[in-house]
Protein backbone atom coordinates (compact mmCIF):
# COMPACT_ATOMS: atom_id res chain seq x y z
CA UNK A 1 0.00 0.00 0.00
CA UNK A 2 1.46 3.71 -0.81
CA UNK A 3 2.08 5.51 2.02
CA UNK A 4 -0.42 8.42 1.23
CA UNK A 5 -2.95 5.95 1.28
CA UNK A 6 -2.03 4.61 4.69
CA UNK A 7 -2.55 8.09 5.74
CA UNK A 8 -5.88 9.14 3.95
CA UNK A 9 -7.50 5.98 5.27
CA UNK A 10 -5.96 6.29 9.27
CA UNK A 11 -6.61 9.83 9.70
CA UNK A 12 -9.76 10.31 7.51
CA UNK A 13 -11.60 7.14 7.31
CA UNK A 14 -10.63 5.68 10.47
CA UNK A 15 -10.88 8.48 12.69
CA UNK A 16 -14.45 8.75 14.81
CA UNK A 17 -15.93 12.21 16.14
CA UNK A 18 -14.70 10.67 19.58
CA UNK A 19 -11.11 10.68 18.38
CA UNK A 20 -10.98 14.25 16.16
CA UNK A 21 -12.96 15.82 19.52
CA UNK A 22 -10.94 14.70 22.38
CA UNK A 23 -7.15 14.33 20.75
CA UNK A 24 -5.87 18.11 21.45
CA UNK A 25 -7.71 17.62 25.24
CA UNK A 26 -6.71 14.24 26.20
CA UNK A 27 -3.74 12.20 25.46
CA UNK A 28 -5.27 9.09 25.69
CA UNK A 29 -7.47 9.19 23.11
CA UNK A 30 -4.72 10.87 20.68
CA UNK A 31 -3.17 8.00 21.52
CA UNK A 32 -6.08 6.01 20.66
CA UNK A 33 -6.26 7.68 17.15
CA UNK A 34 -2.54 7.26 16.30
CA UNK A 35 -2.54 3.75 17.11
CA UNK A 36 -5.97 2.81 15.00
CA UNK A 37 -4.19 6.04 12.51
CA UNK A 38 -0.98 3.58 11.93
CA UNK A 39 -2.74 0.04 11.23
CA UNK A 40 -2.79 0.64 7.23
CA UNK A 41 1.01 1.77 7.72
CA UNK A 42 1.31 -1.76 8.66
CA UNK A 43 1.11 -2.75 4.68
CA UNK A 44 3.40 -0.31 3.57
CA UNK A 45 6.62 -2.47 4.38
CA UNK A 46 8.04 0.68 6.50
CA UNK A 47 10.92 -0.19 8.20
CA UNK A 48 9.86 0.05 12.17
CA UNK A 49 11.71 3.05 12.73
CA UNK A 50 10.03 5.09 10.08
CA UNK A 51 6.85 3.70 11.50
CA UNK A 52 7.99 5.24 14.96
CA UNK A 53 8.97 8.85 13.83
CA UNK A 54 5.64 9.10 11.55
CA UNK A 55 3.42 7.76 14.74
CA UNK A 56 5.34 10.20 17.27
CA UNK A 57 5.00 13.23 14.48
CA UNK A 58 1.54 12.84 14.59
CA UNK A 59 0.68 12.43 18.11
CA UNK A 60 3.09 15.50 18.30
CA UNK A 61 0.81 17.19 16.00
CA UNK A 62 -2.61 16.20 16.77
CA UNK A 63 -2.26 16.51 20.69
CA UNK A 64 -0.83 20.02 20.21
CA UNK A 65 -1.67 23.32 18.69
CA UNK A 66 1.14 23.61 16.37
CA UNK A 67 -0.98 23.97 12.94
CA UNK A 68 -2.97 27.15 14.40
CA UNK A 69 0.29 28.26 15.63
CA UNK A 70 2.37 27.83 12.19
CA UNK A 71 -0.86 29.62 10.42
CA UNK A 72 -0.45 32.20 13.11
CA UNK A 73 3.15 32.44 12.56
CA UNK A 74 2.58 32.65 9.19
CA UNK A 75 0.19 35.68 8.94
CA UNK A 76 -2.96 33.50 7.99
CA UNK A 77 -4.88 34.48 10.79
CA UNK A 78 -7.85 35.07 8.68
CA UNK A 79 -7.21 31.86 6.60
CA UNK A 80 -7.53 30.26 9.89
CA UNK A 81 -11.14 31.91 10.90
CA UNK A 82 -14.60 31.47 9.55
CA UNK A 83 -15.65 31.04 6.77
CA UNK A 84 -12.68 29.04 5.60
CA UNK A 85 -11.87 27.35 9.01
CA UNK A 86 -12.41 24.38 9.95
CA UNK A 87 -11.14 23.24 6.03
CA UNK A 88 -7.93 25.40 6.00
CA UNK A 89 -7.20 23.59 9.12
CA UNK A 90 -8.03 20.47 8.00
CA UNK A 91 -5.48 21.15 5.20
CA UNK A 92 -2.51 22.45 6.48
CA UNK A 93 -2.56 19.89 9.08
CA UNK A 94 -2.95 17.27 6.42
CA UNK A 95 0.35 18.89 4.60
CA UNK A 96 2.13 18.79 7.23
CA UNK A 97 1.60 15.32 7.73
CA UNK A 98 1.79 14.10 4.62
CA UNK A 99 5.84 16.46 4.17
CA UNK A 100 6.49 14.49 7.50
CA UNK A 101 5.84 11.28 6.38
CA UNK A 102 7.57 11.93 2.58
CA UNK A 103 10.74 13.27 4.74
CA UNK A 104 10.65 9.91 6.73
CA UNK A 105 10.48 7.97 3.57
CA UNK A 106 13.71 9.42 1.76
CA UNK A 107 15.48 8.48 4.42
Amino acid sequence: MHWIYAHLIGDCLLQNDWMAEGKKANSWICTIHVMIYMLPFIFTGLAWWKLLLIALQHWLQDRTSFVLWSMKIMGRNEFAAQPLAPWSIIITDNIFHILWIAFVIAQ
